[in-house]
């Protein structure tokens, strides 16, 4: 059965370990982030859990949790209610993809319970953490953004960041022109009207699995098709916008077209500082909640995080459907996004290569989906090659590749999101151009025998270890070709 909110999923984390409550006093303008941010440099990954603050100096009323959507596969498995592997969990989007649910809309909901209007409105009640403490603007939500295309109506769902900056004001920063929202704003801008939004905090956890994908559809019906049970929506008090019902706290109002401000800095997924450059505003004219909300805020940042977790497994998941299922490209066989590059920057690419130019039409077709804003490294590697191993992609890129035959640079094109490389950031370039390289790193001729034992005589002493009197042994990880 799929989570009709965001605190029974809690209850099961919290019954299988994967979530642990913080009782001690803590500041949120550095505190809950600095502890959010040891899960996931301080422990392996499954070890990992998500961490919720129940006495926040200030705020008496309010609960805020982290790392309880993607702290790990496991903890994803557990909202996606699969398995805890990285092929369930791609089964499981794209059948969500594949069979959309779309939304219906209910009389009202929880996040109702409680209704702030005119002088009774003042985000800053809200105890909003500041994620890098002593770096970042200020405090920041990170939330579910929901627009609407003027056109046709549309719905777009995306986490996109929004810096607190006064009672009824907020900053948004979309990353990149061609993101649904930033698409949705400039045809609100070209009507001369501000655009209608609202964001909503804690939900059932798939709303935020779904959010960073490029479905051609709205991202609740893939949420719904996910979950198998539509997602129950109620409209917003001020504006024409739906909200799920059992959201924790939902934020309305409109976003101005004709006035931009500087926006951050922030610590972003890259890894890096980002912002400072011009961005549009959000006036708030109402907020709802539940009593006793919880706020729930996404762990970015330096990789790894939640959002490289999330970007990992759904955006290989989305793109693995795109391409095998959609365009019938054959002889896929993974696709991986490190986690390093936040799961945007590079792309690799496991391929069982039939014909000429098959590494160039699986490239070509990742960037004609995802637009040029994702992937400045596209490797292409061999159907037998692991790709989710680090030291085989190293390996493969030492001894695979002749650059000056099989790397191709593709010059002054978009840039990736937030890319620090592309000029200093004191400098807001009139277009933010960048480049991409594509790897052929496939096998062009039968390369000499790998010097290894054979498997077989590695799998009789992998069989027979305890008897060697030996410790035991850890991982055991050998390339699938010898």
């Amino acid at each position: 059965m799929p989570y009709e909110s965001l605190r029974p999923y809690l209850d099961i984390l919290e019954q299988r370990g994967l979530m642990k409550w913080v009782d001690k006093e803590v500041d949120k303008d550095w505190e809950i982030s600095a502890v959010g941010r040891m899960m996931f440099r301080g422990m392996a990954e499954e070890k990992r859990y998500g961490v919720g603050f129940r006495n926040i100096r200030g705020y008496s009323d309010t609960r805020v949790v982290s790392g309880v959507v993607a702290a790990s596969t496991e903890m994803m498995s557990i909202a996606l209610e699969c398995e805890p592997t990285p092929s369930a969990i791609h089964e499981r989007t794209i059948r969500g993809i594949s069979n959309p649910i779309e939304p219906i809309v209910v009389s009202s909901g929880p996040c109702k319970e409680v209704i702030h209007r005119g002088d009774d409105l003042d985000l800053r009640r809200l105890p909003v953490p500041t994620w890098t403490p002593e770096k970042d603007a200020g405090p920041y939500f990170t939330p579910l953004w929901v627009t609407k295309d003027p056109d046709n109506g549309v719905r777009n769902i995306g986490i996109r960041r929004a810096q607190l900056k006064g009672p009824d004001t907020t900053g948004i920063l979309y990353g990149a022109p061609d993101r649904g929202g930033a698409i949705h704003h400039s045809k609100w801008q070209r009507l001369g009207k501000p655009m209608p939004a609202a964001f909503y905090l804690g939900a059932d956890p798939v709303h935020y699995l779904v959010a960073p994908g490029r479905y051609g559809t709205d991202e609740l019906a893939i949420a719904g098709g996910i979950r198998g049970e539509a997602v129950e929506m109620v409209k917003c008090e001020t504006v024409d916008i739906e909200v799920p019902a059992t959201a924790e706290i939902v934020v309305e109002g409109e976003i101005l077209t004709d006035y931009a401000e500087p926006e951050g800095p922030f610590g972003e997924f890259t890894g890096f500082m980002a912002g400072g450059r011009m961005c549009p505003v959000f006036k708030v004219s109402c907020i709802t909640h539940r009593k006793n909300p919880i706020l729930l805020g996404i762990i970015s940042q330096f990789p790894p995080s939640e959002s490289s977790m999330i970007k990992r497994n759904l955006l290989e998941a989305n793109l693995l459907k795109h391409l095998v299922q959609n365009l019938r490209i054959p002889g896929i066989v993974d696709i991986h996004t490190p986690e390093s590059g936040g799961c945007t920057a590079m792309l690799w690419v496991s391929l069982r290569k039939t014909y000429t130019g098959h590494a160039d039409q699986v490239a070509m077709a990742v960037l004609g989906y995802f637009g040029m804003s994702y992937f400045k490294w596209i490797v292409i590697a061999d159907e037998d090659d692991d790709i989710r191993d680090p030291f085989m992609r190293e390996w493969i890129l030492s001894w695979r590749i002749n650059p000056t035959r099989d790397m191709r640079v593709i010059p002054n094109t978009g840039a990736i999101e937030l890319d620090p490389s592309g000029y200093p950031p004191n400098e807001i370039p009139a277009e933010n151009l960048g480049s991409k390289i594509i790897i052929d790193a496939t096998r062009r001729w039968t390369y000499p025998p790998i010097s290894l034992p054979p498997r077989k005589r590695l799998d009789a002493v992998v069989h027979d270890w305890a008897s060697y009197g030996l410790p035991p042994l850890e991982q055991v990880r050998l390339p699938k070709f010898i």
